[in-house]
């Protein structure tokens, strides 16, 4: 069963980690899951936004880390995809928390590298609690150090690790870190690994996969796989051609 995964909202139709990309992904109920990526405010406020810097996806300059989420609020996070989005702002994970209780699973990855954000897994978990929704969220994250912590605070809360190469002893790191799932760059994908995986009861994942070509390989190949993409209708549409059940 194919779970398809929109990368940071329906991002291919709207501006990235945006209030208008995750609507947009709750309006196909084939989505099963939002990804997102959270950063920490100066003042310590899980917001939405992938890169460490506000200068590719807003009017901003700078680390994300070196504002405030009321001056963060103030920069456009809409307009460098198209001007009819530019009242676009940074989401907190709260709002987006808000947003899709209920309808949605979401895969939070913190944007955390060593000790770039102390504090912020207890933060993240906190809103999570104060949502009431442990079990609709997965945390994930290329630091093991960072998802460790996370299950230490609460193993409750699922939580997974993120690889862009071909990982080496991947079972073993999945246990140091408590972790259950596994995310993994879709060119170093092999059936050994997807094998492995099944085989230690851990959900995998592909990211982040566009190219029609390589999609309908995928999904050919690998009919069970989690599929993370900024184009959803691509993956639809190859799905419901090919008659693979979601």
């Amino acid at each position: 069963m194919i779970t398809i995964v929109a990368h940071r909202g329906w991002s291919g139709e709207a501006p990235e980690n945006t209030m208008a990309a995750f609507k947009l992904a709750l309006t196909e109920p084939d989505i099963a899951i939002i990804e997102l990526d959270v950063h920490l405010s100066k003042d310590g406020v899980p917001v939405v936004i992938h890169d460490h810097t506000l200068n590719r996806t807003t009017s901003g300059i700078g680390r994300v880390k070196d504002y405030t989420l009321e001056e963060l609020r103030r920069v456009d996070a809409g307009s460098w995809f198209d001007p009819q989005f530019a009242e676009e702002r940074i989401p907190t994970l709260e709002e987006v928390l808000e947003l899709a209780k209920g309808r949605c699973m979401l895969h939070v990855e913190l944007k955390t590298m060593g000790d770039e954000y102390e504090g912020m897994e207890e933060k993240v978990i906190a809103v999570i609690h104060r949502h009431g929704m442990k079990d609709e969220v997965v945390l994930s994250s290329f630091d093991h150090d960072s998802m460790k912590r996370a299950n230490e605070i609460d193993p409750s809360i699922r939580t997974g690790l993120i690889f862009m190469g071909k990982p080496m002893l991947l079972a073993e790191q999945l246990r140091y870190a408590g972790a259950t799932s596994v995310s993994m760059h879709y060119a170093f994908v092999t059936r050994d690994v997807v094998n492995e995986m099944a085989e230690n009861g851990i959900d995998m994942g592909l990211w982040t996969v566009d190219d029609p070509d390589i999609l309908a390989g995928i999904i050919e190949q690998y009919p069970d796989m989690r599929i993370t993409t900024n184009y959803p209708d691509r993956v639809l549409r190859i799905v419901r051609q090919a008659r693979v059940t979601f």
